[in-house]
């Protein structure tokens, strides 16, 4: 990667929840389930990081992250639409 992004709770959820093993369809249910049994301090910290990519649009960078920690090939509309999936669940029921 050019710059280094740093996003430890993206790459926590990625590692944790989004990894290879499970299916992109699955994503919605997966972000639920973090939220429902993480700390508020996490998910507080993914919904920052998940904010600030929205607002730079590095979605180049974001498909070399997911890549490097969950071992899967998103295009970027795949990306675009996750993010968008994110700010829509972390956002909800607070």
């Amino acid at each position: 990667m050019n710059q280094e992004v740093n996003y430890e709770n993206l790459k926590y959820f990625i590692e944790s929840y989004f990894n290879w093993s499970m299916d992109y369809a699955d994503l919605e249910n997966l972000i639920e389930e973090f939220k429902n049994r993480e700390l508020p301090a996490y998910v507080e910290g993914l919904t920052q990081e998940i904010e600030e990519i929205n607002e730079l649009k590095i979605w180049d960078r974001v498909q070399e992250f997911i890549y490097l920690y969950g071992q899967r090939n998103l295009n970027i509309k795949k990306i675009e639409r996750m993010i968008e999936l994110l700010l829509t669940k972390l956002h909800g029921d607070k």
